[in-house]
């Protein structure tokens, strides 16, 4: 665990000493927001609700779930290990202490908390002094929302580690990458709320650990969910993360036997 912490921090302080890519990523996520806040007011138009929605709740979501949900590109993690399998640094992987995913992870979650506070705070309070920020639905909810983000967190690195791992088969990253970030932005929800899905896509999509990045705790932030079903899904989605580990470790281990057999 302190080898865990060690390397999440060490991530934390390097992202920090670039400054100018700090300032552009605020000011792409402000873009970002700016630009979902008025689709979804040109949607709306006159409506006070589509599909039980109000507006004010899907500015909710567009400011929270494109700051502390969506707005991080796990998808280059992919990208990553496709580098290092690329250029044979994978191979230093098998002869250090931790197992490479677990690295990965560690190394991708400093940033990921650095972004939350660096990134995604300014962000929302920018726009919540522009627009209005609905409060969670009730206190309970708030609380369970936090333990949702962990989850959505969680999932998010899980997910992109599992993709990466495919490299060792597909031998293309690049496709992996696209793949990961098309799907990832549909199913999770991230840019149009499964509550406005074709009803046998949202049917599919419910069910899938993308839904946990972004639709099920903006569905408990904004009070779509009761409380019971709220901590249903949550330990639904604690199952997947759980799933996505031990299918992670399967990846790996057949992964690390195909280094040894290619590099004798």
């Amino acid at each position: 665990m302190r080898g865990f912490l060690a390397l999440a921090a060490a991530a934390i302080r390097q992202q920090a000493d670039y400054r100018a890519e700090i300032l552009s990523m605020v000011l792409g996520a402000m873009i970002e927001v700016f630009a979902r806040i008025s689709i979804w007011k040109a949607v709306y138009g006159g409506q006070h609700a589509v599909a039980g929605i109000t507006l004010p709740q899907m500015i909710a979501y567009a400011i929270i779930g494109a700051t502390l949900l969506s707005n991080w590109d796990a998808a280059l993690v992919v990208r990553e290990i496709g580098t290092a399998i690329r250029t044979g640094q994978i191979a230093n992987s098998l002869v250090r202490p931790a197992s490479f995913p677990l690295m990965l992870f560690a190394e991708n979650l400093g940033p990921r908390l650095f972004n939350f506070a660096v990134v995604g705070t300014p962000v929302i309070v920018v726009f919540a002094l522009l627009y209005g920020l609905l409060p969670p639905a009730s206190v309970a909810h708030g609380l369970v929302f936090i333990a949702y983000v962990a989850v959505s967190t969680t999932l998010l690195l899980l997910i992109s580690i599992l993709f990466g791992l495919l490299s060792f088969w597909v031998f293309d990253a690049h496709s992996l990458e696209w793949f990961m970030r098309g799907f990832g932005a549909l199913l999770s929800g991230g840019l149009v709320p499964l509550w406005f899905f074709p009803p046998a896509l949202a049917e599919a999509a419910h069910v899938l650990p993308f839904a946990w990045i972004t639709y099920y705790p903006m569905a408990v932030y904004l009070g779509q969910l009761d409380l019971a079903s709220a901590f249903t899904y949550l330990a639904v989605g604690i199952c997947w993360v759980a799933g996505l580990v031990g299918l992670i470790a399967a990846l790996w281990s057949g992964a690390r036997r195909r280094i040894v057999v290619q590099g004798g």
